[in-house]
């Protein structure tokens, strides 16, 4: 039972790591992507 509880923690925490260091492994947009869609944005104004 205990292995399974700290099976379970250890891929959270490894899962966390994934998603501050590589975001877009996991499905979050990064920094960069972000930036290309700011870019890509048409200008609301006009």
């Amino acid at each position: 039972m205990w292995i399974l509880v700290f099976f379970f923690a250890f891929i959270t925490m490894a899962f966390v790591a994934f998603a501050c260091f590589f975001p877009e492994w996991v499905g979050i947009t990064g920094k960069k992507a972000r930036e290309i869609q700011e870019h890509q944005k048409e200008d609301p104004k006009a």
